[in-house]
C-alpha cells in the first residue's frame, strides 16, 4: 500500500495538533505559562506558541524535557496517544520495504512479529 505524500503530511499534522493539545492540556493542568516551556525547553517563547499551536512539531527530546520537569512518563504525558494503533502497520506504506521495522505512525512497538 503505497502512502501519498499528501497523506503523510496530513497525518504529520493531525499527530502534531494532537501532541500539542496533550502538552497545553498538562500546562492548563500545572498553571504553567509559555515562558516556563520556553526555559525548559531552551528556546523562545515564539517557537513554543508554534509547537502549543502544532505549527511545528515537538521532538522527542524535547517532549522528553518536559516530561521530566512535569515529573510524568512520556506515556503519562501524551495520554491516550501512547495507546493509538498505528494506521501503518510495519511493512505497509512509509515503513520499511522488508517488512522489518518500527511503525511509522504510532508509538506502540511492533508485536505482530512476536
Amino acid at each position: 500500500m503505497e502512502t501519498t505524500p499528501e497523506v503523510t503530511k496530513d497525518l504529520e499534522t493531525i499527530a502534531n495538533l494532537k501532541v500539542s493539545a496533550e502538552v497545553r492540556a498538562w500546562m492548563a493542568r500545572r498553571d504553567l505559562k509559555q515562558i516556563w516551556l520556553a526555559e525548559i525547553l531552551g528556546i523562545g517563547q515564539s517557537a513554543v506558541s508554534k509547537r502549543l499551536r502544532g505549527a511545528l512539531p515537538f521532538t522527542a527530546p524535547e517532549l522528553l524535557l518536559i516530561a521530566t520537569a512535569l515529573e510524568l512518563s512520556l506515556g503519562e504525558l501524551l495520554g491516550g496517544l501512547a495507546h493509538e494503533k498505528s494506521p501503518h502497520p510495519v511493512g505497509e506504506g512509509l515503513g520499511s520495504s522488508t517488512g522489518a521495522g518500527v511503525a511509522v505512525a504510532g508509538l506502540d512497538p511492533a508485536t505482530s512479529r512476536l
